[in-house]
């Protein structure tokens, strides 16, 4: 089986993934842009690239430790494949590869190892990418304390942001379909705009 021919088994639907630094209001957005879709009668999954399936809690485990970052490149990667390979139809998904380049880059995993494990999962997939300057975004962050783990205890903003900028760049770079959104605007706002976008991205990938 020629590669193109496996990737397209693989990504049978089309994925939209919502990225960005820990605290920037991902799950927030990410639940009102599913109001949005519902209401709007488009057929979706919501989905986690950490919290669905049967890889979530290794995946919780291992993130808390900096011992094994190939292990948890290697569980991510395996969680985003069933993603694709169970889908039933179009998937809104809470991170996918931005964050791996991002995190288990900062762990020390060549970023060109990274890209090459996921590389197939990326088809018929389009990735959101939320930015904020990082004073704004040390402030979203005190204003909600999340889970803790070995990464968002070591990252700072300003380094958390040029990651992710540098990632997004990568994958844009490969020929992905990679898209910066400013996400200071008024968040109800800004879901009702992605909402629509979505569902255009959907529409014209003919499912």
């Amino acid at each position: 089986m020629f590669v193109g021919d496996f990737s397209r088994g693989v990504a049978r639907f089309p994925i939209v993934a919502l990225e960005g630094p820990s605290g920037i209001g991902k799950s927030t957005l990410l639940d009102l842009i599913s109001d949005n879709l519902v209401r709007a009668k488009v057929s979706f999954d919501l989905c986690s690239n950490n919290d669905s399936g049967r890889w979530s809690g290794e995946i919780r485990d291992l993130a808390k430790a900096p011992d094994r970052p190939l292990t948890l490149a290697l569980a991510t990667a395996a969680a985003r494949a069933e993603l694709r390979e169970g889908a039933q139809r179009p998937q809104l998904c809470d991170r996918f590869v931005v964050s791996t380049l991002v995190y288990q880059r900062f762990a020390g995993v060549p970023v060109t190892y990274l890209y090459d494990v996921n590389r197939l999962v990326l088809a018929r997939s389009v990735t959101f990418v939320l930015r904020l300057e990082a004073e704004a975004l040390a402030a979203r962050r005190e204003s909600r304390p999340g889970r803790s783990d070995w990464f968002k205890d070591r990252l700072k903003p300003c380094k958390e942001i040029e990651l992710y900028d540098a990632a997004a760049a990568f994958l844009k770079g490969h020929g992905h379909d990679v898209r910066m959104v400013d996400a200071s605007p008024d968040k109800t706002a800004l879901a009702r705009q992605l909402a629509a976008e979505i569902a255009g991205i959907w529409q014209r990938a003919g499912s």
